[in-house]
């Protein structure tokens, strides 16, 4: 009897990267795969890890596989030297080997939450990644090391201990290196957020972008930055800021379904409390950006704009199906 194995939609995302890598596409072909992009838009998310992972295919710099596998974090910041930048995958051939391994080590590589979801994935050498919400990563392992592709959102990477083995964490301009440990990576608009929980990383440019001149406090390095628990660092366009000192737990308490805010603007925590809720909250113009403290439940949108509507004189007002509005309480006559 011959055993028939079902194909992963990651599977079929690997698999139309080498058709449309492998030479002669013909014009059929091209439309096929729009059409399939257009079933769901899951697929263009996969596809594009798939083509992200093969960007990241060439091995990692001779620095990194030498100093991470063998010397602790604290080792390893002493010693960091220049990185060499990585080998490009040359040619078609070479890039459909490559996706034959990279599905072949890691077949289910892609995982995402829709808003107001949260996920905890636990990965075959015992890590683990607390996805928040309106996140996406792709995960590749192989016998050399292990990456994570964090493409949008927010994650807590919990890893597990392999000395030959580095967890390499790439998201826009930074790559967070760390063996066994746990630190948070998020992605906004421009900046990518590295806060670490517990143990060591390294933080440095990724390979391929330039470093860009700052002033101030502001610098930019082709070295690595060593963080260690309660350190939190920010990357913007290839750009490091400081090491600042930080509550991990606070930045991370989502988890615990919490948000902690300490004199934040109203409009930054509404933007925030909205990744929670399945219907989009906002601020109206006009209203002051009152700063908030205290500790929102997120998982109760109604407990959650009580909060801010006890903590600043705002009303919510349904604007449509999708969508409330937060506007100023008119003042109490006299």
């Amino acid at each position: 009897m011959q055993l028939v194995t079902k194909k992963t939609p990651d599977d079929t995302a690997a698999d139309w990267f080498v058709r449309l890598n492998s030479g002669d596409v013909s014009e059929s072909t091209r439309l096929e795969h729009e059409a399939w992009l257009a079933e769901d838009n899951r697929n263009r998310e996969r596809f594009e890890a798939v083509e992200a992972g093969m960007r990241d295919l060439a091995p990692i710099d001779d620095w990194m596989r030498t100093e991470v596998n063998r010397l602790n974090a604290r080792v390893m910041a002493r010693r960091a030297r220049r990185t060499k930048g990585l080998i490009g995958v040359a040619g078609a051939a070479a890039a459909v080997a490559a996706v034959t391994l990279w599905v072949t080590m890691n077949p289910a590589g892609f995982y995402a939450t829709e808003r107001a979801e949260q996920r905890e994935i636990s990965l075959d050498d015992g890590s683990r990644i607390h996805l928040n919400s309106a996140s996406s990563v792709a995960v590749r392992y192989s016998s050399e090391e292990r990456t994570i592709k964090l493409s949008s959102g927010e994650g807590v990477f919990d890893v597990s201990r392999d000395e030959q083995r580095p967890f390499v964490v790439a998201a826009r301009d930074a790559e967070v290196v760390a063996i066994g440990t746990q630190f948070r990576v998020r992605l906004t608009r421009d900046d990518v957020t590295v806060t670490v929980l517990e143990g060591a990383v390294a933080v440095f440019n990724r390979p391929g972008s330039g470093p860009v001149s700052a002033t101030g406090s502001v610098r930019s390095d082709s070295e690595p930055t060593l963080l260690y628990a309660n350190d939190q660092i920010t990357v913007r366009n290839g750009v490091m800021t400081a090491v600042e000192s930080v509550n991990a737990s606070v930045a991370t308490a989502w988890r615990e379904g919490k948000l902690i805010y300490d004199a934040t603007p109203l409009r930054q925590v509404v933007a925030e409390m909205s990744r929670y809720t399945p219907i989009e909250l906002a601020v109206a113009d006009g209203v002051p950006d009152h700063p908030i403290t205290g500790l929102i439940q997120i998982r109760s949108p109604d407990a959650m704009l009580r909060f801010i509507s006890n903590a600043v004189p705002v009303t919510p007002v349904r604007a449509s199906k999708e969508r409330i509005v937060l506007h100023a309480v008119p003042p109490v006559p006299q």
